[in-house]
């Protein structure tokens, strides 16, 4: 048994009658995000009779499957030869892929950067600097597909708005506690907008409808409001795959 192996489990649940929770238990943060986004992948791969949606968290995965033709057990099994798999690959799961993305930061395009920065004690111009000199990883897809990351270490965690905003446009570049955000489309939103991103992220003609996932890394590399327009609407594509 490897080392990750032993310091890694995965725990199954049955939720409700039509869905088994597969929980990763693990001390180190890292591993548990790694080893989560792993058994996803496997799980996607075996394509197990029965199974009608996959839902990835941090930690956990979300299996539901049709419960009028398949009984849990026998999902059950299914899914502990993809749990197998991905502990015995050690749980690197696929290469993640590098994206870049371009933001103007601050004035409309960012209305909380400077509170963000005051709350961190440093300089919006630092804030920006922290933001963008290394890469954030996707660690899941939220609402509408909207990549949630971590982030790097911005000075501390941001605090979320205290009202937050009913209409936030699409392409906000956000920030809260210690993660950071984009919102694919317009949207309410509590998390504090830095900037905003031209690019377009999703196509509902593509399949699958986003080019990211978890695992990926986005790195944001600020960009003159004056050369907007000339990125609007471009579509979002890596740019290589980490090795």
């Amino acid at each position: 048994m490897s080392d990750t192996q032993a310091a890694v489990r995965v725990d199954h649940r049955q939720y409700g009658d039509a869905a088994i929770m597969l929980t990763v238990v693990a001390a180190d943060k890292t591993v548990r995000g790694r080893t989560t986004r792993s058994v996803r992948t496997q799980v996607l791969a075996a394509r197990v009779d029965g199974v009608t949606d996959i839902v990835a968290g941090l930690d956990s995965i979300l299996v539901q499957y049709d419960c009028a033709t398949h009984d849990a057990d026998g999902i059950d099994a299914a899914l502990s030869e993809a749990v197998d798999a991905a502990l015995k690959a050690d749980a690197t799961g696929v290469p993640g892929r590098r994206f870049v993305i371009p933001t103007v930061f601050g004035g409309d395009f960012g209305p909380d950067l400077d509170s963000a920065a005051e709350e961190l004690s440093i300089s919006p111009s630092e804030l920006v600097a922290r933001f963008t000199e290394s890469a954030h990883m996707v660690e899941l897809l939220g609402s509408g597909t909207a990549p949630m990351m971590r982030a790097p270490y911005l000075g501390g965690p941001l605090a979320r708005r205290s009202a937050p905003r009913s209409a936030v446009p699409g392409g906000a570049v956000m920030a809260a506690g210690e993660n950071s955000i984009i919102g694919p489309a317009p949207g309410p939103s509590g998390w504090r907008i830095l900037g905003r991103t031209p690019l377009a992220l999703f196509d509902i003609h593509r399949d699958p409808v986003v080019a990211y996932g978890p695992g990926d890394h986005f790195t944001f590399v600020a960009l003159d409001a004056s050369e907007w327009n000339d990125r609007l609407g471009l579509p979002l594509q890596p740019i290589d795959e980490l090795s």
